[in-house]
């Protein structure tokens, strides 16, 4: 299992820069780039509910819950892989074959930008 922060999608939908959001966090840039960008190992609660109050949002908008199963297609960088080979691995089964279980498209942060 993954759950994947989506705090770049959120924060530049509220068009609020790293630095302003560390700022009103009272967080350390640094600290707000580990959780964007991924490299955090855990989020304490008090920093998503933080979150959360600067963001207008509820925690769910930020965390996004990856399946076992479906974890395959994302690498360690957060990067989409195999996609093309999943989806034409399943177009090659016969129909009474294939998963029914619809799919999805994970959007998944572009590099990082300079802080």
């Amino acid at each position: 299992m993954t759950v994947k922060v989506q705090l770049k999608e959120i924060r530049t939908a509220r068009k609020i820069s790293q630095n302003e959001l560390a700022r009103l966090l009272e967080m350390s840039l640094a600290n707000v780039q580990k959780i964007e960008y991924g490299k955090a190992k855990s989020i304490p609660l008090d920093t998503l509910d933080k979150l959360c109050k600067v963001l207008k949002c509820e925690p769910g908008d930020l965390l996004q819950f990856i399946p076992d199963d479906e974890q395959d297609i994302v690498d360690k960088q957060g990067n989409i892989k195999a996609l093309e080979q999943n989806s034409k691995s399943v177009q090659d089964k016969p129909s009474h074959h294939r998963n029914t279980t619809q799919s999805f498209l994970i959007i998944i942060p572009e590099l990082p930008e300079s802080a």
